[in-house]
């Protein structure tokens, strides 16, 4: 019993500095909080109505650009700026280049795991944690009129109501994320 509790403590600190010599491939990915704020291509409609005897079509709400929450996972593959070498002789970088993809958690308007992004980051380490920033590609949910309404104009005789198009697009997004 004594023997087990003497050679614990080493195979702890073995563990700790293989996992910091291993830290690539699958294992290096982190997981983290993101915000990010996407760009659509054309503006989202979020509502509109009809104004008047002639039934105007008037836009209520729209938006170029949509913050949001996401789930990130960070992969940082290099490492630039030395801190210092741990005790095992491995380098602690103060920035990194790297990768992240994420899902959409939730946006303004509560709708949840609704898109998903993938781009380069760079990476800064702090004390506790690491902070990374991104751009790149994101696919997510649109929202249009439907064909023949247009914004200002009457709506068609076709339609009793405003109809709406959903669909998805492929735009870019600017992600700010924290690894837990």
């Amino acid at each position: 019993m004594i023997i087990l509790l003497l050679i614990f403590p080493y195979n702890v600190l073995a563990q700790e500095e293989e996992r910091v010599e291993n830290n690539s491939g699958i294992s290096a990915w982190e997981l983290g909080f993101g915000l990010g704020v996407e760009q659509y291509k054309d503006d989202y409609i979020e509502s509109a109505s009809i104004r008047g005897d002639q039934r105007i079509v008037v836009t209520e709400k729209k938006y170029e650009t949509l913050p949001s929450a996401w789930l990130t996972l960070n992969w940082n593959v290099k490492g630039l700026g030395r801190i210092r070498k741990t005790t095992s002789g491995n380098d602690v970088y103060y920035t990194k280049l790297g990768f992240f993809t994420g899902i959409k958690i939730i946006d303004s308007n509560s709708e949840t795991f609704s898109a998903f992004a993938l781009g380069p980051q760079i990476s800064f380490q702090t004390e506790a944690k690491i902070i990374s920033v991104g751009a790149g590609w994101v696919t997510h949910r649109t929202k249009e009129y439907a064909n023949g309404i247009k914004e200002g104009e009457a709506l068609p005789e076709q339609y009793d109501d405003i109809v709406f198009e959903e669909g998805t697009e492929n735009s870019y997004l600017l992600m700010m994320s924290v690894n837990f």
